[in-house]
């Protein structure tokens, strides 16, 4: 079984996941695996330089992912054509990860938005307020750059459309780390 989180920025996907982990459950990231495709030699690393230019290199050859989004995230039709290229080779990883394990959990933020839903047995949306989700990832990110990523993002009416599991992560982290325990305890008997 396949179980895929998801939700808007700053909503404590990678904590829940981090709990869920310590529970037994193996788990990955979509942005982890995109990565990693993206390196040299990697199946996605070739057809983004071609289609990207060799400006967004670092010195080493391997592609500068700072470079990449610094172009992509600015123009629309640019990160489509960066989502051509990486998302099929992404979705196969995933689709490998549900062969190997009979139950693995995929963090993909954007799941919903590109309609990877469907590539999932289960869904688990983590809801946190739009303020509290700001102030963290403006942490990470800066103000601006944390508003203008969760503009891009879809709001949660659309996301728990596809939910089976809503995770709340508008109280403590103690509260998030019991609701990972539940599920992986939940899941680990279907």
């Amino acid at each position: 079984m396949l179980l895929g989180v998801t939700g808007n920025i700053g909503a404590g996907k990678s904590t829940f996941c981090a709990f869920l982990k310590s529970f037994g459950l193996p788990v990955y990231s979509a942005d982890d695996i995109g990565k990693e495709l993206l390196k040299k030699n990697a199946p996605a690393h070739g057809p983004v330089v071609e289609a990207f230019g060799k400006q967004i290199l670092r010195p080493d050859g391997e592609i500068s992912t700072k470079k990449l989004a610094d172009l992509v995230f600015r123009e629309p039709e640019k990160l489509k054509l960066l989502t051509s290229i990486t998302h099929p080779l992404i979705l196969e990883r995933i689709a490998q990860i549900g062969s190997k394990h009979p139950l693995a959990v995929v963090e993909a933020a954007v799941m919903v938005e590109y309609g990877w839903q469907e590539h999932f047995d289960k869904v688990a949306v983590v809801f946190a307020y739009r303020g509290q989700r700001i102030l963290r990832a403006a942490r990470k990110f800066g103000i601006a750059e944390a508003l203008r990523r969760d503009s891009l993002q879809l709001p949660y009416g659309e996301k728990l459309k596809y939910a089976h599991y809503l995770i709340c992560n508008t109280d403590s982290p103690l509260h998030l780390k019991e609701q990972a325990e539940k599920l992986a305890k939940e899941l680990e008997v279907l």
